[in-house]
């Protein structure tokens, strides 16, 4: 009868979509509508009605699921039927559409649905999304792209859950930076301390500091001001990169011996105080860069002997396993000769070097940012993060070691030096205890 336009005594307006309907099947159906036209409402006499909130896909199939009961409810229209059904008091629609989203949670998507969630009362749906939510790793969700919309009470419950020290951290410092809440750092701080209990006490205190330098040397220090020799690595390669892996190790790669160029790439294990080898890198390199991100320790740039190289290789910690990944960048602001990079969160600091940069690079939407300049020349002299603060040592010229912070964009300087003044190849920190690693 609708469609043949018999006894219709409404229209409803969906933008440029006019659909003709019958006030009693509308009243039926949609208790919005049944309270329109039982009342003194202006729309209750009214021939048409326009619909300002709902587009018009969404309005068609709201009139075919008054007239029919049935809908197709699929991921391109669910938000939309859930923000009509809510306005119209449509429950039984609503409760079609949060079923439909329940079967589509996963993890890169549980935030979202929480949030929604929460927003229309949705009580299965807000239970299923905290249930796949709360049992990830925190580490993961660091790398969520909706990260800023994670509240805190869910950031609180997956902090208590999660038993590794260092991911906690980084969370929260990611979460802090993606939302501007600084004003909660400390109280969360708390939260780790009293989750984690000796484990918390041990990263707050200043950790054991490592550095190396060009010729393979590495010194160790509790204070910042004594420093001693240690691990002379089984290798004599000079001018090589290091980072450091989660689990405890030290990544070393490439480096000149007798004036060749280097593929080697070994591992100094903390817990046994071993050195391993690992699988030679498919190109030969001195003067790159090397990083551990996401399960793959990166190695970057450098020379081959030969000419410069842009190319990036990356080993996968898990299969062992190198394959080349190469994606052409922004480049950065200005040049950055014998400075230093490091990640944290999900962006990429370069600091130091001949003219005291710091830059900023969001990998997500390719872009850089210049930053406050270090006060000293830290020409080739590393850096690593720790605590939420990027920290660059030393190098050719000073002894001195700086701190960054990203939530003040300011430098200062800290109480202690470098074990000399030369150009250097890496720094970490590193702390055994109890079985608990700090990298």
């Amino acid at each position: 009868m609708r469609e043949a336009g018999e006894l219709v005594d409404v229209t409803l307006v969906f933008g440029e979509r006019r659909l003709a309907c019958h006030k009693l099947i509308l009243a039926g159906m949609c208790e919005y509508f049944h309270r329109m036209f039982l009342t003194d409402m202006v729309e209750s006499y009214s021939k048409e009605i326009f619909m300002k909130d709902i587009n018009a896909s969404t309005g068609v199939l709201l009139i075919d699921y008054f007239y029919t009961q049935q809908i197709d409810i699929a991921t391109n229209n669910a938000q939309d039927l859930l923000k009509a059904s809510d306005m119209l008091l449509i429950e039984t629609l609503k409760r079609r559409v949060e079923e439909f989203l329940c079967e589509q949670i996963e993890e890169s998507n549980c935030i979202s649905l929480l949030n929604l969630a929460r927003f229309y009362g949705l009580e299965m749906l807000q239970e299923d999304a905290q249930v796949t939510l709360y049992d990830m790793r925190a580490d993961d969700i660091i790398n969520m792209e909706d990260i800023h919309l994670l509240e805190e009470k869910d950031l609180i419950k997956i902090l208590t859950a999660n038993d590794a020290l260092d991911e906690s951290l980084c969370l929260v410092q990611k979460w802090i930076l993606c939302t501007l809440r600084s004003n909660s750092f400390d109280s969360l701080l708390e939260l780790l301390h009293s989750t984690h209990g000796l484990g918390l006490n041990d990263l707050l205190e200043e950790p054991s500091l490592v550095v190396g330098n060009f010729e393979g040397e590495m010194w160790q220090s509790f204070d910042n001001q004594t420093w001693q020799p240690i691990w002379k690595p089984p290798f004599l390669n000079e001018v090589y990169s290091a980072c450091a892996h989660p689990d405890g190790r030290i990544i070393i790669s490439g480096g000149v011996f007798v004036d060749v160029v280097q593929s080697d790439c070994r591992s100094y294990d903390a817990h046994t105080a071993q050195w391993n080898d690992l699988p030679p890198m498919p190109t030969v390199r001195t003067q790159h860069s090397s990083i551990y991100h996401d399960h793959h320790v990166y190695v970057i740039g450098g020379n081959d002997g030969q000419t410069m190289l842009n190319s990036v290789d990356a080993l996968d910690m898990r299969s062992l396993e190198w394959s080349k990944t190469w994606h052409q960048r922004s480049p950065m602001p200005e040049q950055c000769a014998g400075g230093a990079a490091v990640a944290l969160g999900d962006q990429v600091y370069v600091v130091g070097g001949w003219k005291r940069s710091c830059m900023k690079f969001n990998p997500q939407i390719d872009s850089w940012v210049s930053l406050q300049r270090p006060q000293f020349l830290h020409w080739y002299g590393p850096s690593l993060v720790l605590k939420g603060c990027v920290l660059i040592y030393g190098g050719s010229f000073v002894d001195f070691i700086e701190k960054y912070s990203p939530l003040t964009d300011k430098w200062t300087t800290l109480t202690g030096n470098t074990p000399q003044k030369q150009e250097m190849r890496f720094a970490l920190t590193l702390r055994i205890r109890h079985d608990l690693i700090t990298l």
